[in-house]
């Protein structure tokens, strides 16, 4: 069996781990691989045994390529140019193969239309994978590379999303299956598409797997950005410490908070625990590398997971890759604030840890774990194992090539 795929370029291994995945599991399963996609000059990321076709589209640096990236933008507005560039660019490859089907994955909309040029051309089933979408965010330039300039920013922003969203659906609607991340977007995703099935982006069972380790202190810990507290908030961890360091409770004297994370993470949280009062319970460190995660997370007594604040602007169906490992690698979660969305209810149905928006909850959580960990050196997961490879990409890209299958 073969299958053509279009997608973004595969960075480095943490760059979209998902469609990394689902080669790497069906190659294992015999299928091969064509990957067409955007050249970024990181090509020895590409899995092993996948034929890549990079496409070179941004050809400028510096004022130049700005410019080159508004006029591209524009095109790509009023004609779709990026997606007739790609399958012009793309046919010497395809045109002369035979495939089983052609699948795309994508996080706005690029490269749906040119995956399903290529399918009508080719008469072959279109398979399309969604990873984020326009209606699951209000970060309206969240999905640009550049901002377009203020005196038609706005605008031209409105246009390009009212655009996307059309083209997408028109293209989902040709689609013999869709995949996407949550519960969330499977409903919103089936007004367009019934076929549509849910994947979470779930760990990989090879590299994130539980062990006991003992530690000598108790450990939250936190990987990877912060942003800022309308889409990740930290708070009730920080309030919680502070009320039991009011109490005079020994658990603050043998806790560290780690956050693995960038530059402009470090100052929010740093600030906070200046805030608070916590500055000697924290500890910032650089993003662990992806050979070091499990070590670090296994040593951990608690992992964090940051959600969004419940605000007049929604973050819908938002599911942290980071959640997934910590549940591959089996640690309690704390899962904060509780915005009731789909995150949220997995926690509880993975029997994961604790999701919650109330402080007491927090405290009580905390302090469950400690003493558990005062008796035992380590703190037990609660996932059992069964549930917990329910939610690895394994079984992800089980679904995927059962959709395959019934073509």
């Amino acid at each position: 069996m073969k299958v053509l795929i279009f997608g973004e370029a595969l960075m480095p291994p943490a760059y979209i781990p998902r469609v990394r995945y689902f080669c790497t599991y069906l190659m294992e399963r015999g299928w091969q691989i064509d990957y067409v996609l955007e050249a970024s000059g990181h090509e020895q990321y590409i899995p092993d045994g996948v034929r890549a076709f990079p496409v070179q589209y941004y050809k400028r640096q510096g004022r130049m390529g700005k410019l080159e990236w508004l006029l591209k933008f524009v095109l790509g507005v009023l004609f779709d140019y990026k997606g007739y560039y790609f399958y012009r660019k793309s046919k010497p490859l395809w045109e002369k193969e035979n495939y089983d089907a052609v699948f795309t994955s994508s996080f706005f909309t690029f490269p749906l239309t040119t995956a399903c040029r290529v399918s009508r051309k080719l008469r072959l089933p279109l398979f399309v994978d969604l990873r984020d979408i326009a209606e699951q965010s209000p970060d309206d330039n969240h999905y640009l590379m550049h901002k377009p300039p203020k005196f038609l920013g706005k605008q031209l922003f409105a246009l390009y999303k009212k655009i996307s969203v059309y083209r997408r659906n028109r293209v989902l609607k040709k689609a013999f299956a869709v995949t996407t991340v949550s519960p969330w977007h499977v409903q919103t995703l089936s007004r367009y598409n019934a076929n549509t099935h849910l994947i979470y982006n779930g760990f990989d069972e090879k590299i994130f797997y539980p062990e006991v380790k003992k530690e000598s202190r108790f450990v939250v810990s936190y990987f990877g950005q912060v942003f800022n507290e309308k889409i990740r908030n930290p708070r009730l961890l920080f309030e919680a410490v502070q009320r039991l360091k009011e109490k005079k409770n020994p658990f603050v004297d043998e806790l560290t908070m780690k956050w693995y994370v960038d530059n402009q993470s470090r100052d929010i949280i740093n600030n906070m625990a200046v805030e608070y009062g916590l500055e000697d319970r924290v500890e910032c460190l650089p993003f662990v590398l992806p050979a070091q995660v499990l070590e670090a997370m296994n040593k951990s007594s608690v992992l964090l997971v940051l959600s969004n604040l419940q605000t007049e602007k929604r973050y819908f169906g938002i599911m942290t890759t980071k959640f997934f490992e910590a549940i591959g690698a089996n640690r309690p979660v704390l899962s904060i604030p509780d915005n009731q969305d789909n995150l949220s209810l997995l926690v509880n149905e993975a029997h994961a840890g604790l999701a919650t928006s109330n402080v007491e909850e927090v405290e009580r959580f905390l302090l469950e774990k400690y003493a558990e960990w005062k008796q035992n050196g380590y703190v037990s997961g609660t996932v059992p194992e069964s549930r917990r490879l329910d939610y690895s990409r394994r079984k992800g890209a089980e679904i995927l090539e059962k959709l395959f299958m019934e073509k």
